[in-house]
């Protein structure tokens, strides 16, 4: 099936949003988003509000060392004019150390995002997230298959947030996951009555 030129330009500001982050490119992930940053909003696990705060975060974030890698596919666009709704299933990945250590800490999350065309270009309005599952592995099978990792929380994140935590970040409970289909449904349709208003 062939994309209409707005889904493959919308596609490709998906995948570019979610690199310039990994990859400490502030002014390009800040330019993926509106211009009016109060009309942003960034929901996710570490960080609630619009996109300055968002890219000073993440800034911050990557300078202490706690780095993340993103990866995201397929995406689906729902097209209406000049707004849009992007889903796209993907992967948070984050290395760490802990007991003497290194461990990777992947969660499978479903990326939800508002986008705009504005001036003829594609720009996102918001980031928000349905979270699946993760999981904790060491990076290195051996010794450390003995640690005990104390993690706990709701199934849906819970080793992201005990990630985080550890890194000082105060994490959002109340995020929608598959441990709550109430919330994910909640998510969804705000986003469809939104791109059909």
């Amino acid at each position: 099936m062939d994309l209409s030129p707005a889904e493959f330009e919308i596609k490709s500001l998906l995948v570019r949003e979610r690199y310039y982050r990994d990859t400490n490119q502030w002014e390009k992930l800040r330019a993926s988003y509106h211009p009016d940053a109060s009309r942003t909003q960034i929901d996710i696990t570490w960080y609630q509000g619009g996109i300055d705060g968002f890219v000073s975060g993440s800034r911050a974030m990557a300078s202490s060392g706690t780095g993340a890698i993103h990866c995201i596919s397929p995406v689906e666009v729902h097209l209406n004019g000049d707004k849009a709704v992007t889903e796209s299933t993907g992967s948070i990945s984050i290395r760490f150390a802990y007991a003497g250590h290194s461990f990777d800490c992947i969660a499978v999350t479903r990326f939800i995002s508002r986008v705009e065309r504005v001036a003829g270009h594609w720009k996102l309005l918001s980031l928000e997230a349905i979270y699946d599952r993760d999981a904790i592995t060491p990076v290195l099978p051996g010794g450390a298959s003995e640690v005990v990792l104390p993690v706990e929380g709701r199934e849906s994140y819970r080793c992201l947030s005990w990630v985080l935590s550890l890194r000082g970040f105060q994490v959002k409970q109340d995020l929608p996951g598959i441990d709550d289909p109430a919330s994910c449904a909640r998510l969804m349709e705000g986003a469809l009555a939104w791109l059909s208003g």
